[in-house]
C-alpha cells in the first residue's frame, strides 16, 4: 500500500530509512550502473516539436533522440509555471503536497527537508550528482538539495553569452553547453546523476539571424527582445488582437526552439564521442509550455498562468539502457511521474511517498495505460484544479466556481465548453477532481493560511499589475482598443490603452500573481493620451472575496500620478469598462497592503 506523506508529513522513520541508503555493491554479478542526464528546455511546448505535430522542422535533434528512444505524446505538466513543476519533477509530489504552490523569493527555502529529492536518492546510491541550472525561479532554494556541484548560471570570466534576469546572470545555451561538455569529460568514469536545465526558448523570442528561419510575411523585421513597449511591442499588438502579430511570434518562438535544439544535439554528439551513449539515459522534459494567445478571453492569454494545454502539454523524451528505440507513447502521464520512471531505469525503488508511477511498464509495452485520471494545479492569478482523462478534461476555478468540460478527442484547442451538456463524464471527473483535492490537502480554506503568510511578506506588500511586465497582468476584452505609445503621455510604463465610451462590453481587468489577503488600498494609474473627450466618471470594479466594490475616475485629472480607487478587503482582481461617456484609459493598477 502506499503511504500518501504530506509537504511537512514525511516521516522521521522514513527520512532515517531512505538517507542511510548504502551505496550499491557492484559485484561480479551487478550490472553496471548506469548514468543519468536530464535535461529540461524552459517553457517548450510539446506541440511546437517536429516530431510531435509542428510540421516545421523546429527540432530535428530532439527528433534524433527520440527516434534513438521512447517520446510520449500526451505528457503533461503538473503546473503551468516554473517553482511547483521543478519541484514535483524532483520529488514526485503533486505542488500542494510539496507546497510550493506561489511566488517566492529565492532566497526562502522551499521544498521541507523532509521530503526526499531526486538528487539526494543518488546520491545516497553513490553517484555523483551535479546541476546547471540557468533560471532562478528553479534555483538552489528550489532544486540545490542533494546536488555535489550546483552552477547557477555564474558565467566564466570570459563569457559573453548570457543574460540577465531580476539582476542576476544567466548562461545561454552556448555557454551551458561549453561548461557541461567537460565536467562530462571528468566524470565518465563514475556513475553520475547531471541535471541541466537550459533557459530557453523561454521569453523573450530573440533568436539569432541563424535561426529566425520561420519568417512569414507577418512582421518578419519585427524582434522581441524584452517586455518593455520598444522591445516588446509584438506582445502589445497581439493582445490587441492582431493575428499577424501573433504569428511573428509564433515565428520566433519556433525560431528560439531550433537555437537550443542544436546545442542538445552537441551535448548529444559529445556524449558519444566520449563513449557515454551506451550507458546513459537521457531524458528531457519542460517545465511548462506557453498561452501564446490560445485562448485571447481568458487569463493568461500569452504568458503560463493557466491549466490550457498549451501550457500544460510538455514533452517527455527518454533514450539509452533499458529504452527501446523509435517508439511513442499515447497514454497520459504528467512530470509526477518523471522521478518513479528515472529510479525505475537506473534500477531504483520511487520514494516511498512518491505520487507518480514508473512509466516503465509503458515503456516495456507490458501495460496500455499506468494513469487513468491524470490532476494539474495552479494557485497563482486564481487557484485552479484540473482533471484529465485520456477524452476529456475539466477546470474548476476556486474562486469563482466556474467549470469547464472539454472533449479532447474532438476539440483539442479547448475552445467549446461541454459543462452542463449532460455529458456522463462531468460527474465523475468532478467526483476525482474533489477527491483527489481532499487527499492531497488542496482546498482553498486550507490554501487561505499559506496565502496570509506571502500577502505579509514585506517583498509583496506593494504589487503593480500592467500589460508590460512578464505575466501580463492586464486582460483586454471586446476588441477595438487603441494603443498609445507616446514618450511624452505620463503613462506607466512609456505608453497606454485606451477606448472610446460606449455600451460596457470592452473591459480591461488587471490582476496580480499572488493571492492577496488582508486590507489593501488599490490605486490607478494613467497617462494623458490625445484622444478627444476623455470619461470624467469612468466605473471601476474591485472584486474580493466577498462583495465586489466600486469607484470613479476622473480621467481629465491626475494623469501621471498614483489616484487612489479605496480601501478593500482580500481585493483579487480590478476591471474598468467602457461604460458612458468619453474614452476610457488602461494603464496600471497597484496594490498596497495595509499594515503586518
Amino acid at each position: 500500500m502506499r503511504i500518501r506523506i504530506g509537504k511537512l508529513l514525511l516521516s522521521g522513520l522514513l527520512m532515517a530509512g531512505m538517507m542511510s541508503v548504502v551505496p550499491v555493491n557492484l559485484g561480479a554479478q551487478q550490472k553496471p550502473r548506469i548514468n543519468v542526464i536530464l535535461i529540461s528546455l524552459d517553457q517548450l511546448r510539446a506541440d511546437q516539436i517536429h516530431s510531435l505535430g509542428n510540421p516545421r522542422l523546429t527540432t530535428p535533434n530532439l527528433d534524433r533522440l527520440a527516434e534513438q528512444g521512447v517520446s510520449f505524446s500526451h505528457f503533461y505538466s503538473v503546473a503551468p509555471w516554473t517553482a511547483p513543476s521543478y519541484s514535483t519533477l524532483m520529488t514526485s509530489l503533486y505542488p500542494s503536497m510539496h507546497g510550493v504552490t506561489l511566488m517566492w523569493r529565492p532566497t526562502d527555502p522551499l521544498i521541507d527537508a523532509k521530503v526526499p529529492t531526486l538528487a539526494e536518492i543518488f546520491k545516497a546510491q553513490g553517484y555523483h550528482t551535479a546541476a546547471f541550472v540557468n533560471n532562478g525561479v528553479a534555483g538552489r532554494a528550489l532544486t540545490g538539495r542533494g546536488f555535489d556541484e550546483y552552477d547557477q548560471g555564474q558565467p566564466n570570466s570570459q563569457a559573453k553569452d548570457i543574460t540577465r534576469r531580476g539582476g542576476e546572470a544567466y548562461n545561454l545555451a552556448p555557454e551551458t553547453t561549453q561548461k557541461v561538455m567537460p565536467w562530462l569529460d571528468q566524470h565518465r568514469s563514475e556513475p553520475f546523476f547531471l541535471f541541466v536545465l537550459y533557459l530557453e526558448p523561454h521569453s523573450p523570442y530573440n533568436p539569432p539571424p541563424e535561426d529566425d528561419i520561420f519568417k512569414t510575411d507577418a512582421y518578419p523585421n519585427e524582434g522581441n527582445t524584452g517586455y518593455d513597449l520598444q522591445r516588446g511591442h509584438l506582445f502589445r499588438l497581439a493582445m490587441m488582437g492582431d493575428k499577424q502579430a501573433v504569428q511573428r511570434l509564433y515565428d520566433l518562438y519556433d525560431g528560439k526552439i531550433h537555437f537550443v535544439d542544436r546545442y542538445v544535439g552537441e551535448l548529444m554528439d559529445h556524449l558519444k564521442q566520449i563513449g557515454l551513449s551506451d550507458n546513459t539515459l537521457v531524458v528531457l522534459t519542460s517545465d511548462h509550455g506557453e498561452m501564446l494567445y490560445s485562448h485571447p478571453d481568458d487569463f493568461l492569454t500569452f504568458d503560463h498562468r493557466s491549466l490550457y494545454d498549451p501550457v500544460m502539454h510538455v514533452p517527455l523524451i527518454m533514450a539509452g539502457p533499458g529504452v527501446p528505440k523509435g517508439e511513442q507513447v499515447d497514454a497520459i502521464a504528467s512530470n509526477v511521474d518523471t522521478a518513479p520512471t528515472i529510479l525505475s531505469l537506473a534500477g531504483f525503488p520511487p520514494p516511498s511517498d512518491a505520487a507518480g508511477h514508473s512509466l516503465l511498464p509503458l515503456i516495456e509495452g507490458k501495460v496500455k495505460s499506468v494513469n487513468t485520471y491524470v490532476y494539474g494545479e495552479e494557485d497563482v492569478m486564481a487557484p485552479l484544479r484540473s482533471v484529465r482523462t485520456e477524452q476529456y478534461k475539466l477546470i474548476e476555478d476556486l474562486w469563482t466556481g466556474k467549470i469547464q468540460l472539454f472533449d479532447l478527442s474532438h476539440d483539442p484547442g479547448e475552445t467549446h465548453d461541454l459543462y452542463g451538456s449532460g455529458l456522463a463524464a462531468q460527474a465523475d471527473l468532478l467526483q476525482h477532481l474533489h477527491a483527489w483535492m481532499v487527499k492531497n490537502h488542496s482546498s482553498l480554506e486550507e490554501r487561505t493560511p499559506e496565502w496570509r503568510r506571502y500577502s505579509q511578506d514585506p517583498w509583496v506588500k506593494e504589487q503593480i499589475a500592467d500589460d508590460q511586465t512578464i505575466g501580463g497582468h492586464m486582460l483586454i476584452k471586446g476588441g477595438g482598443w487603441h494603443s498609445d505609445e507616446s514618450a511624452t503621455d505620463a503613462s506607466y510604463a512609456g505608453g497606454c490603452l485606451w477606448i472610446e465610451g460606449g455600451d460596457g462590453k470592452r473591459t480591461a481587468t488587471w490582476r496580480v500573481d499572488n493571492p492577496l489577503i488582508g486590507e489593501y488600498k488599490v490605486y490607478v494609474y494613467y497617462g494623458h493620451p490625445a484622444v478627444g473627450e476623455l470619461a470624467t466618471s469612468a466605473r471601476f470594479t474591485i472584486g474580493t472575496d466577498s462583495k465586489a466594490g466600486t469607484a470613479t475616475v476622473d480621467f481629465t485629472h491626475g494623469a501621471g500620478e498614483w489616484n487612489l480607487l479605496g480601501t478593500f478587503k482580500n481585493p483579487r482582481y480590478v476591471q474598468l469598462s467602457n461604460d458612458g461617456k468619453g474614452a476610457v484609459i488602461a494603464d496600471a493598477v497597484k496594490f498596497v497592503r495595509i499594515g503586518e
